[in-house]
């Protein structure tokens, strides 16, 4: 039956879908990875791996200390002994805790994720994308290109 117990579950996987930018069951993945919360369980207990499970989209650029913060949280979360689990008090305390920290880039105005295809958005090198009647779009951001990742500069 359902508890807030069960809650802190649910928001556990909801905080693994948003680290890995998976979703809680993909049938389209391999057998052992189907699961989000089985998939990740092993990479959770040990912090050097938890690079693997971070979203690709975030090229790396990320709170460090925040994701290790987020992700024990988020195992705490999914623990199978209900008791184990966080009261909801002790999470919003967690992740109000994780707002102030200071090496998190997106914050810091150095990267935002890329929303929209690199085609769709200007290049750093001067092209610009126009539209179907050949106008250039109006006030869009400048995009700063990063291995094979694409960012838009927040100003």
């Amino acid at each position: 039956h359902l508890t807030t117990r069960s809650d802190v579950y649910s928001f556990g996987v909801v905080l693994l879908e948003v680290l890995t930018g998976r979703r809680s069951m993909d049938r389209s993945r391999p057998k052992r990875e189907q699961n989000l919360v089985d998939w990740v369980r092993p990479y959770l207990t040990s912090g050097r791996k938890l690079r693997y499970i971070m979203d690709p989209k975030l090229a790396g650029q990320y709170s460090i200390k925040g994701a290790r913060a987020a992700a024990a949280l988020a195992l705490r979360c999914v623990s199978s002994n209900p008791k184990d689990r966080p009261r909801m008090p002790a999470i919003v305390e967690t992740l109000e805790s994780l707002q102030n920290l200071k090496d998190m880039a997106a914050l810091h105005g150095a990267w935002a994720p890329a929303t929209a295809p690199a085609s769709a958005r200007n290049g750093v090198n001067g092209r610009t994308k126009r539209d179907s009647c050949g106008a250039a779009p109006k006030n869009q951001a400048p995009v700063a290109s990063k291995g094979d990742h694409q960012a838009i500069v927040v100003a």
